[in-house]
């Protein structure tokens, strides 16, 4: 089993990022596949994001605070803009372009939709244009989820401070219950297949803060004994398979239920259980860290957000692919990942990397040491 002091050597979850990987390609999938891919459930790969973000978020902020003794709110903020402003911007300008050239800003309403894109309430879009046509960018309506919860809850951490195991674990608790007692109030618990209503929905919240929860649990010695049977090998086995088991079964279930939103508060509890299994040894973990699913898990960001637009060129070279289906499901994955490798190389590693030079700078800035002047002594 995986004992606490390895889990917090490790630097990086190569694992998750396999994870991402495959969210990121079922959901494309789930797009334009068509109906005998429904199996895949693709559209619950945001979920599995969404688990993700809380988590890693909330172990970084965590593990800056047991090093530094404190949490740079300035130093987190600017490490998310430049994470995800460059590709988010590059990749919006670029769709924005695509359609000014074509003669088509107005007709796909971009002056209605530019607002929210730009102020991160893209999911407040389709309530306020619920028929406006498509515009290659609808999907980053989990950006504005996600872009809210990095603002809040690193500063609710502030205020926590380092405290007690029991009151960080307690804070949590609280935030999630709040998230899911507020979920009748923006939607209701039942959706009945309103999309519209599902996206202002907090159960999005609920469901960041469940890997939130996760790296609280984790990252504190007394609390981690809690999840430690989950990192054995054999453990492996019913985590996996209760995950698989309910991911393909997530559409059919989602149906059955009109929509109910506490489907995908046990969908998150149980991907959260698997992020438990691949953070430690075992077949699961070496598959989803090899090199080909690390390399689609690094540009899945940009991936996500061009699979939009990458569907519309491809259906202009060749229209037979307007027609969703497998062949061109797996056409649009390949060039969805061609222009992120793109988005990737040229604007999102050089922008991370401008932003720790920035970080850094500012650190060493602010720590810099005068040399004392040596007072004699007397003879």
């Amino acid at each position: 089993m995986l004992s606490h002091a390895e889990f917090r050597a490790m630097r990086r979850f190569p694992a998750l990022d396999g994870l991402r990987a495959v969210a990121a390609v079922i959901v494309v999938v789930s797009h334009f596949a068509g109906p005998q891919w429904l199996w895949v459930s693709g559209w619950v790969g945001v979920y599995i994001f969404f688990v993700l973000s809380g988590f890693l978020i909330t172990t970084l902020l965590l593990r800056e605070q047991s090093t530094t003794g404190r949490i740079s709110l300035k130093a987190f903020y600017l490490r998310r803009v430049f994470r995800i402003l460059p590709p988010y911007l590059v990749i919006l300008g670029f769709v924005v372009l695509f359609c000014w050239l074509r003669g088509e800003f107005f007709a796909r309403e971009f002056p209605t939709a530019l607002p929210y894109y730009l102020t991160f309430f893209n999911e407040f879009l389709p309530a306020a244009n619920p028929t406006g046509p498509d515009n290659f960018f609808s999907g980053s309506w989990t950006l504005g989820i996600e872009e809210k919860f990095y603002l809040f809850w690193p500063a609710l951490m502030v205020v926590v401070g380092v405290a007690a195991v029991k009151r960080r674990i307690a804070v949590a608790v609280v935030a999630l219950g709040a998230m899911v007692a507020l979920i009748p109030f923006t939607g209701g618990w039942i959706m009945d297949f309103s999309l519209t209503t599902l996206y202002e929905s907090t159960v999005h919240y609920a469901i960041l803060l469940i890997g939130a929860l996760l790296a609280v649990l984790m990252h504190n010695e007394r609390s981690f004994v809690l999840v430690r049977p989950l990192t054995h090998p054999f453990a492996a086995v019913p985590v996996v398979g209760a995950f698989l088991w309910l991911h393909v079964n997530m559409t059919d279930l989602w149906a059955s239920t009109r929509n109910n939103t506490l489907l995908l508060v046990g969908y998150a509890a149980v991907v959260a259980l698997l992020l438990v299994v691949l953070v430690s040894r075992g077949p699961v973990r070496w598959v989803l860290s090899t090199a080909p699913m690390r390399f689609v898990g690094d540009r899945s960001y940009s991936l996500y957000l061009v699979q939009g637009i990458a569907h519309f060129i491809v259906v202009l070279t060749i229209p037979r692919f307007a027609v969703n289906g497998t062949l061109t499901a797996v056409v649009v994955v390949l060039v969805s990942l061609l222009m992120a490798d793109v988005v990737y190389r040229w604007f999102e590693q050089p922008a991370i990397a401008w932003g720790r030079r920035i970080i850094a700078a500012r650190r060493s800035t602010r720590e810099v040491v005068v040399e004392p002047v040596p007072v004699p002594t007397p003879a």
